[in-house]
């Protein structure tokens, strides 16, 4: 779901309500980073604390509760509160039923943003499995870290979903595409982008099959992506291409420096 997300939790949480009544059956429903609220301008501390809520909240709540009459997994990035801190938390819920959420561990600090001023970095990666599929999840920034999704597929995953909020820049949408199927090549896995469509960001949902291959792109705007993900195809990248079984733990592995 490439939701044009706004300021407002309230009006975008009838977006997400509208958007899982609108669509046709599917058994997994992605859905872009920041969709409870982006402002108009930085992130700031007090925003966040006043839009955040715990996954007890009503923006969870509400959609747990459409997910079970819909009979459909959701996958929903928040800003999720923990006493004083905020997380960019994306939550699993399984028709009805919160499996849990996995807290993003890069925040963006770069190109003169400073997401740790606003939010508290995640320390724990999270697999679900939904399907007979088990998926890894990272968040936007997270793409930029090979090892954190290779750890994924070595755990078990074979498709990754990537919600994001990828700001517009010079090439940015170049570094985007690239980055997805770089990150489905190297792990024979399927790669799922799904973008925030507000005019801060680029869109550019994208499936990326397990050879890097792009089956899918949204392009810009509030858009709706259908596909039928295939686990065969999956085992048969991993055939032709046994980079799984034949990965090193590169922490195990001593790098020599030479003078």
């Amino acid at each position: 779901m490439q939701l044009q997300v706004g300021e407002s939790k309230t009006e975008n949480l009838k977006k997400v309500i509208n958007a899982l009544d609108s669509k046709q059956h599917s058994d997994l429903v992605v859905f872009p980073e920041y969709c409870m609220g982006c402002p108009n301008g930085a992130f700031t501390r007090n925003y966040l604390l006043d839009i955040s809520e715990p996954l007890t909240g009503k923006f969870v709540e509400e959609v747990r509760k459409k997910s079970e009459e819909k009979e459909t997994a959701v996958v929903l990035p928040i800003h999720e509160k923990e006493q004083d801190a905020t997380y960019n938390t994306s939550v699993i819920i399984d028709r009805g039923k919160i499996l849990g959420g996995y807290r993003k561990i890069h925040l963006f600090d770069a190109l003169g943003f400073r997401e740790s001023d606003a939010f508290k970095a995640g320390s724990t990666s999270t697999l679900f499995t939904l399907g007979g599929i088990t998926f890894g999840i990272v968040t936007c920034y997270d793409l930029r870290f090979p090892e954190l999704m290779k750890n994924q597929v070595l755990a078990g995953a074979r498709a990754i979903l990537v919600p994001a909020a990828w700001y517009r820049g010079p090439l940015k949408e170049e570094q985007w595409q690239t980055l997805l199927m770089a990150r489905a090549q190297e792990n024979t896995s399927y790669v799922i982008g799904v973008g925030n469509a507000n005019e801060a960001f680029i869109g550019r949902s994208m499936v990326i099959n397990p050879l890097g291959v792009k089956a899918l792109d949204l392009g810009t705007g509030d858009q709706v992506g259908y596909f039928d993900l295939d686990d065969d195809e999956i085992t048969e990248a991993r055939r032709k291409f046994p980079m799984i079984e034949q990965s090193r733990q590169l922490p195990t592995v001593p790098c020599k420096i030479l003078n």
